[in-house]
């Protein structure tokens, strides 16, 4: 009962996903084992509020994320597999390489929620990130170049253009009243080379016919 327990807190801590933690599943990092340096928790949530087992100093743990002052951890304790957090102080320092990919890949992913935003795309977004700022492309496109598979994504480019129409006033005065309608100019193409955006361009159609001119309608009673 107790193991069940425990496993059914652990999925549901699972299922979590942070923004500020790097989980290397996502990353497409290898498996990354790290030793504990001393006794220590490991606990169902970060706020450490409850406590699953210790861990002994020597223990190897599997890094499933990576946080500032908590990783996130797959360990063995007396009731089976464990997930949870243990303080980045109490386990051995990952590889700086990858600590300055982890900081770079933070920045970055600030950076894109900004953009996502303000509906704007940049590259180096992923397709989920894009898909976030812009929604469903309007339709997609599949390649095979020298430098791999690669997948395009359309959206189109509208734009509000004057439309004049011409009437006349209760006096007989003809009036011109200027309104702007949304017409499709173009595209905007992503593409992507593994879930990454590589290249953001812009089509433009080659002729855009400007709304025409209505013609004087008569007001009623007047000759």
């Amino acid at each position: 009962m107790l193991y069940l327990l425990c496993g059914a807190v652990a999925l549901r801590a699972a299922e979590i996903r942070y923004e500020d933690v790097i989980y290397l599943d996502e990353w497409k990092q290898p498996t990354l084992h790290l030793k504990t340096l001393y006794r220590a928790p490991i606990t169902f949530t970060r706020d450490q509020s409850s406590v699953m087992a210790y861990l002994a100093p020597g223990e190897v743990v599997e890094i499933l994320g990576m946080g500032e002052t908590q990783h996130y951890v797959a360990a063995r304790i007396a009731t089976g597999t464990a997930r949870g957090w243990v303080a980045t102080q109490a386990l051995e320092s990952p590889p700086a390489k990858l600590v300055a990919k982890f900081h770079a890949r933070r920045e970055r992913a600030q950076a894109h929620r900004e953009l996502i935003e303000r509906h704007e795309v940049a590259v180096t977004m992923t397709r989920a990130e894009v898909h976030a700022s812009l929604g469903k492309p309007n339709r997609t496109l599949r390649l095979h170049t020298r430098e791999g598979d690669e997948e395009q994504w359309f959206y189109i480019i509208y734009k509000y253009l004057p439309y004049y129409t011409q009437s006349p006033n209760a006096r007989g005065e003809i009036r011109q009243v200027v309104s702007y309608r949304r017409v499709p100019t173009g595209h905007k193409v992503i593409t992507f080379r593994k879930d990454e955006a590589v290249e953001i361009a812009e089509e433009q159609e080659e002729k855009v016919r400007p709304p025409s001119v209505n013609a004087v309608s008569p007001v009623p009673g007047i000759n």
